[in-house]
């Protein structure tokens, strides 16, 4: 729990300071006045001046702002008359309150760009099961089939494959995937999206594709207490040999068979070398409105080809902030075709997660080690940049738009027009952090 509150407070701390940085640096380059800098929003914990500027911590550590001088805000003497952000030329105003976002977007490129030169781990697109009957399965995938690129773009790890496979979901043409199989043929495969509907812009895509990166193989290696494989006697060490009187070859076959529901299964194990017949019934539970099959079993990994699954991306400067960037470009592509696909109902809005879920996410991501706390901040630091560019009243995406108006009108939004939006931002954002909100109580203590 304290590594928990920990990893969020730097996540928060960091990306906020970042964040109101850029809006700072660039209005004092401006020639603007800042009156106020201010991490977290509410009664000031701690304060401290520079010159004329007023520096804070404050209560709430949800955000934070830069106050600047402003004769819509409190009068402005006629000596400071050139230094109110409402006197500046909307370019001005444009580049202020674009360079929030942007530094979020510099801080992910760097964040990235560093763990590539230091390098990554990851794991080689290779599938180590593929579930009878799926998608996968029926496109001609087998197991030990490496993934060597995805409409003609190169992946080198199973996150990459997930990235570029989202980059082609929206299309109603099967994607074409390159894979080299276990003779060492390179073929090529076409994998049908659409066949997924909305469930294509999920996290588990990969399985419900029916890849499994891990090669499991069908010996168990826990038991959970009370289920329905204890109850029927099935023990860890346990090898499955048979099921319904097929030779099972892989566990995602057994995956496959509770799929169809709560119905009992004849399993043959190999226990202290003597095979013995062990009927089973599932338990059933409901998964996304679907009745199926729970056994309470896991299976062990075959730790040979686990240890060559496994791969260290490392580049050369130059090469990690292509790839950083790269990276980057891909990942905004695909937040803002989530966000309208949740818009127009194509996406499910489960997938909005709010403070708790930020904070569960940074907590594991630190228990894994620096690097992949790195990670999840440059990924937060993305989604803050694009989050904020949104032409919404209240954020900066929405100031942005009012002074694109004023650029090409010539003349400020009125007061009216301001405070209307406002209204209309507020009740959207209430919408969306009651929705998050929700979505967090529901994924950490019902889901």
């Amino acid at each position: 729990m304290l590594l928990t509150i920990l990893a969020f407070v730097v996540t928060l701390g960091v990306l906020v300071t970042v964040h109101e940085w850029g809006h700072y640096w660039v209005a004092r380059r401006c020639g603007v006045k800042v009156l106020t800098f201010s991490i977290g929003f509410g009664k000031p914990l701690l304060r401290w001046r520079r010159g004329d500027e007023q520096w804070q911590l404050a209560a709430i550590p949800l955000g934070g702002f830069v106050r600047m001088l402003d004769e819509r805000e409190a009068p402005v003497s006629s000596g400071e008359m050139s230094q109110a952000f409402n006197r500046q030329h909307p370019l001005k105003k444009i580049l202020i309150v674009v360079a929030g976002p942007l530094a979020n977007l510099v801080l992910a490129m760097l964040l990235y760009a560093g763990l590539y030169v230091h390098g990554v781990d990851a794991i080689r697109p290779i599938a180590g099961q593929v579930t009878p009957a799926s998608i996968a399965d029926r496109a001609g995938f087998r197991p030990g089939d490496e993934i060597v690129s995805i409409a003609d773009r190169p992946v080198a790890s199973w996150d990459e494959a997930f990235v570029a496979l989202l980059d082609v979901a929206g299309s109603a043409v099967p994607a074409r995937v390159e894979v080299r199989d276990a003779d060492a043929r390179v073929v090529e495969r076409l994998l049908p999206l659409a066949e997924l509907g909305r469930e294509v812009y999920e996290p588990r895509l990969l399985i419900r594709l029916g890849f499994t990166p891990y090669p499991l193989t069908t010996v168990i290696a826990r038991v959970e207490p009370e289920s329905a494989a204890a109850k029927a006697g099935l023990r860890a060490g346990d090898a499955i040999v048979s099921l319904d009187g097929q030779v099972l070859r892989q566990w995602s076959s057994l995956q496959a068979a509770l799929q169809r529901g709560p119905i009992p299964l004849d399993l043959v194990v190999r226990r202290d070398g003597v095979e013995r017949s062990i009927v089973v019934t599932p338990a059933a539970v409901d998964v996304q409105g679907h009745r199926i099959g729970r056994l309470g079993l896991e299976p062990t990994i075959d730790e040979q080809l686990w240890q060559k699954y496994q791969v260290r991306l490392q580049y050369p400067p130059v090469q990690a902030l292509s790839a950083a960037v790269d990276k980057i470009v891909i990942q905004t592509r695909l937040t803002l075709a989530m966000f309208g696909r949740m818009i127009v109902g194509k996406a499910s809005l489960d997938q909005v997660s709010g403070p708790l879920t930020i904070a569960t996410y940074a907590g594991e991501s630190a228990r894994l080690g620096l690097g992949n706390f790195i990670e999840y901040l440059a990924l937060i630091s993305l989604s803050l940049a694009v989050l904020n560019l949104l032409p919404v009243p209240l954020l900066d995406g929405g100031h942005l738009l009012y002074h694109v108006v004023e650029l090409l009108t010539g003349r400020p939004v009125s007061p009216q027009v301001e405070a209307i939006g406002q209204r209309i931002g507020l009740t959207l954002l209430l919408a969306l952090m009651a929705l998050a909100l929700f979505n967090d109580i529901h994924r950490l203590f019902l889901g």
